[in-house]
């Protein structure tokens, strides 16, 4: 069942371990329940922070894997003159912590756009465990692919016209909120429009522009940062195929 309006408004519903990611990693096909026991002892749940810090840093010892459980934030990474680029909004029951695998350093920031709560895994338990545990392993390398195919995409969009690649990001995040539970066509965009522009190379008077032109369109409804859609079909014209 879709999360109320006030949750929605909220964005502090607990994500059910069995719609989080890092449920998926606690208990993937083929372990035991001895298995199973050990690996959610190694987890460390229910961490929280406000708005604007961070869940981990740029530079950073790669250390663990994290999974928001409520809350968004946003992980950005800073090129070599100071310029932000915001290469994904995390929605609840989302992973962050894999663009530290490869070199050991975290390559990207997690900051918090509100305030969150998350889990843990240290990455020593996750190497230890994913020796031990093949299906845990498989799950691991199915999500790091996954990040990279994320990435693809994004790569995709950015060629497209401004209005396909607003479009296609509103949609996405609706689909993703559907996947978590919660409302699909009532949903709260914390990042600043500005921020989305970042997001999707636009400026922020394109943003605003389309935005105001979806909305005279009825395709959807803004109060403050709270979406609503109104014509997902119609919005789908406009997202590239």
């Amino acid at each position: 069942m879709a999360a109320s309006l006030q949750q929605v408004q909220q964005t502090r519903s607990q994500v059910a371990c069995n719609d989080c990611h890092l449920g998926e990693l606690c208990i993937p096909q083929g372990l035991t329940h001895c298995d199973v026991e050990r690996l959610s002892n190694t987890v460390r749940r229910n961490r929280t922070l406000r708005k604007g810090e961070h869940i981990y840093q740029a530079g950073e010892h790669y250390n663990s894997i994290y999974a928001l459980k409520s809350g968004t934030a946003k992980l950005v990474h800073m090129d070599r003159m100071g310029s932000e680029s915001i290469v994904s909004l995390l929605l609840p029951g989302e992973l962050a912590g894999f663009d530290g695998v490869a070199s050991g350093r975290y390559l990207c920031s997690v900051v918090a756009l509100e305030t969150v709560s998350f889990c843990e895994l240290p990455s020593h338990q996750i190497d230890r465990l994913s020796r031990e545990m093949p299906a845990l392993y498989q799950v691991i390398l199915q999500r790091t692919g996954g990040k990279f195919d994320e990435c693809l995409e994004r790569m995709r969009l950015l060629r497209r016209p401004a209005d396909q690649r607003l479009a296609a990001f509103l949609l996405s995040l609706s689909e993703r909120y559907r996947l978590r539970g919660f409302s699909h066509v009532e949903f709260r965009l914390t990042l600043t429009r500005q921020e989305i522009g970042d997001h999707l190379g636009l400026a922020l008077e394109t943003v605003s522009r389309m935005l105001g032109q979806f909305e005279s369109a009825q395709l959807i409804a803004i109060e403050g940062k709270l979406i609503r859609i109104l014509d997902e079909e119609g919005l789908q014209r406009y997202s590239p195929r």
